[in-house]
């Protein structure tokens, strides 16, 4: 192989090597490299990727785990994440956005991976300047609930990181859970099977022992759990999380489908010409102003509580039972705002 050929191939595996070791406290062998070099279509021999990394380790700070054989590799925990090729703005601005909004959505162990890279995106922000859109973007984009900024229930210290633990490593866990229905505290074990971030409560849903029915649990009722070497099983039959959340399992289902008829006032028929209820919604500008709106729904508590939310803004036609529950429900208010001193 001609010289410079040789060190263009030399070159480009110590840059697949640097990118394959990993940091404190996972390690890599010299055979582990070489099998991974091996998968990328670099067969060279062992002696050679030691070689490899002996040379790197002189002037990078990669550390030798010499403790047992084969010796095992790692970048020191004081090592600054190597850019090659480097890191961009969009890319520094995806890892940060993901770190401000990932405390519950990834597990512990991912997480702490990525704190190095966030550091350096954070580094990388910092020097567009503030002149640059994108190092302000963090600070000019939020996203807000619609409706009051509840605080989500507290949850016991080190429950929830065995919670994703579990549902990560696929592992039963030992709980004690207080039930809200039946006023109990007992102890299950249980398989966690997903979860799902309702605000402001979030569910673990699993099996319990002996059972196969998918619960919900809600995670600030698990007063204790405990990381099990059980593997965690699917229910029979298998277990599908969207078509689970398509059957209104957290939308409090009360019935089917339903052709839900409003009248509503100008505000609102602009509201919903923009955000709209339904594929098949019609909205009919009536001659007092107001408009006729249809569309086919599922009756649901979340849908009475948006209408009930609505208060002289809509008027509920259709279908009668609905137009029954609604109509009950502010006759209750009515009553207690006339009978009940507010001191």
């Amino acid at each position: 192989m001609p010289e410079g050929q040789g060190m263009r191939a030399t070159l480009q595996r110590r840059m697949l090597l640097l990118g394959m070791i990993p940091r404190r406290p996972r390690r890599l062998s010299a055979p582990d490299l070489k099998e991974r070099l091996a998968y990328r279509g670099i067969d060279v021999s062992l002696r050679t990727v030691e070689r490899d990394v002996e040379n790197l380790s002189s002037f990078l700070p990669l550390v030798c785990d010499d403790r047992e054989r084969p010796y095992g590799w790692f970048w020191s925990d004081e090592a600054p994440l190597q850019d090659v090729p480097a890191m961009d703005p969009e890319t520094a601005l995806t890892l940060q956005i993901l770190h401000a909004h990932s405390a519950q959505l990834l597990p512990p162990s991912a997480r702490a991976r990525l704190k190095p890279q966030v550091a350096r995106a954070r580094e990388v922000l910092d020097s567009a300047g503030d002149a640059s859109g994108l190092s302000l973007w963090p600070e000019r984009v939020r996203i807000l609930s619609n409706g009051p900024p509840l605080n989500p229930p507290e949850m016991p210290d080190g429950v929830f990181p065995i919670l994703q633990q579990g549902l990560l490593e696929r592992r039963c866990l030992d709980i004690t859970y207080r039930s809200r229905s039946k006023g109990q505290v007992k102890d299950h074990r249980i398989h966690p099977l997903a979860l799902v971030f309702r605000e402001p409560v979030t569910y673990l849903l699993a099996t319990m022992e002996p059972h196969q029915d998918v619960l919900h649990l809600a995670a600030h009722r698990i007063e204790a759990s405990t990381l099990t070497d059980v593997p965690a099983r699917d229910p029979e039959g298998g277990f599908d999380l969207n078509q689970i959340i398509r059957d209104g399992a957290f939308d409090y289902p009360e019935g089917e489908l339903i052709t839900l008829e409003l009248r509503v006032n100008a505000d609102l028929a602009y509201h919903l010409h923009e955000a709209r209820l339904a594929e098949d919604q019609l909205i009919e500008r009536g001659p007092d102003g107001t408009s006729r709106v249809t569309a086919t729904v599922r009756d649901t508590a979340r849908l009475k509580w948006w209408l009930l939310g609505l208060g002289a803004g809509v008027e509920v036609v259709g279908p009668p039972s609905l137009r029954d529950a609604i109509a009950q429900e502010l006759e209750s208010a009515r009553l207690a705002y006339r009978t009940k001193d507010p001191a």
